[in-house]
């Protein structure tokens, strides 16, 4: 969350002149609801289950590029998946991490409440899953998009 896995994902796909999709606009479109609303609705676990669900469908498509929701690391399932693939996984301080989400934390449900907390948490629950199924690391904490888009090519190339 606030890695810039939307912003980053658009850029490279024009450059690269691949297809992009992101996956929580498009399972907002598919719910035809904000992820806020289907996490208050049906919660979590629900939601994390309608988002694999969608992962597993897009990752058959081929060559395209595709910005996951943070929590798709938490499912074994979809780890095997990611593997499969070439993925980047955005690393980012902790600190830039909090300062990027903290005047949107109306639109991510887990950070309603304590957002430093919060993100530390979702930080240390998540990281090494991040790591290990990753192809290529880029720390974005200094970088700005363009460098980051520049970064993956060279790593893919």
């Amino acid at each position: 969350m606030g890695s810039g896995k939307s912003t980053i994902g658009k850029l490279l796909s024009k450059k690269m002149n691949l297809e992009y999709i992101d996956m929580d606009s498009e399972l907002e479109i598919l719910m035809d609801m904000s992820i806020q609303r289907i996490f208050s609705d049906y919660g979590e676990k629900r939601f994390r289950m309608i988002e694999s669900t969608f992962f597993r469908e897009i990752s058959k498509v081929g060559q395209l590029i595709y910005a996951t929701g943070g929590g798709i690391i938490l499912d074994k399932l979809n780890r095997a998946i990611i593997q499969k693939g070439t993925s980047i996984f955005l690393d980012c301080s902790i600190e830039e991490l909090i300062n990027r989400v903290q005047d949107d934390n109306q639109n991510r449900p887990l950070l309603n409440g304590d957002i430093k907390k919060n993100m530390i948490n979702l930080y240390n629950e998540r990281n090494n899953f991040y790591k290990k199924c990753a192809t290529h690391t880029i720390d974005t904490t200094t970088l700005n998009t363009n460098q980051v888009v520049d970064e993956i090519i060279k790593c893919i190339n």
